[in-house]
């Protein structure tokens, strides 16, 4: 049996590798963007060709409003 835990964590994955093959950006997990969380984040987007910034008109205390956003040419 799989973990509550663990299935929406292979969901995010799949999720990622299905936006990261269409290029663009992807929506980041829901959570606190505490510093902990928008490092790993950024660290995980700058492995992909990307980088983190914040939606237009999110909240800069929740996770899912910011996106990594592939840089050109990657």
């Amino acid at each position: 049996m799989i973990r509550p835990g663990a299935a929406l964590l292979i969901s995010f994955a799949a999720s990622l590798a299905l936006s990261a093959c269409a290029g663009g950006s992807y929506g980041l997990q829901e959570g606190d963007a505490n510093y902990d969380a928008i490092k790993k984040a950024s660290e995980d987007c700058k492995a992909r060709g990307g980088h983190i910034q914040l939606k237009s008109g999110g909240d800069t205390t929740e996770l899912s409003d910011y996106e990594c956003k592939m840089d050109k040419g990657k």
